[in-house]
């Protein structure tokens, strides 16, 4: 008598499963792209480091992260979040992912539509009486070659602009 009914349990499976693979999207390559930047800072990773993950700096260097609520945080740990909106209008979390204090930062931008993978590390290296910052960032674009080139060129920018802002911050209080 139990094994009709596990066989009646085996088919159903099988059926849902062979339904729900039917029914998924086919697998598919999205294009990543990512863009480095680099920028010597004369100050010391202490000082860098602080106005990367302070609330009343970062607010001021990063242009996603303006969000009044943010200049309470300090970033202290793996899991710390941030409130953003990109220029495109996309609100969501910025979870930090990785941390090693004075040394190197990675955060991942999960937008609340769920439209793209969004990732950003920040390397420092301390070279003498400055410290090279070099900040990747990674995304995923299924634009068009020619609107997904616009927003390379765009975000390459605005990265660049970033930087600098963030260097004037770190150099204007150094440790």
């Amino acid at each position: 008598m139990r094994r009709p009914f596990a066989s009646l349990v085996l088919a159903v499976s099988l059926l849902a499963a062979s339904f729900t693979l039917a029914s998924a999207e086919s697998p598919r390559e999205i294009p990543m792209v990512r863009i480095h930047a680099q920028t010597s800072v004369a100050a010391p990773p202490a000082a860098v480091w602080s106005a990367l993950t302070q609330g009343k700096t970062l607010v001021t260097w990063c242009p996603v992260w303006k969000n009044p609520a943010n200049a309470k945080v300090a970033i202290a740990k793996v899991g710390d979040v941030l409130d953003y909106t990109d220029e495109w209008g996309h609100g969501g979390r910025s979870v930090v992912t990785y941390l090693a204090r004075d040394r190197e930062l990675r955060i991942a931008h999960e937008p609340n539509d769920g439209s793209y993978v969004c990732q950003a590390k920040v390397v420092l290296t301390p070279k003498g009486n400055t410290t090279v910052v070099d900040y990747w960032e990674q995304y995923s674009d299924e634009s068009a070659p020619s609107a997904r080139s616009a927003t390379m060129s765009k975000m390459d920018s605005e990265i660049t602009r970033t930087l600098a802002s963030m260097k004037s911050a770190a150099e204007a209080h150094p440790r």
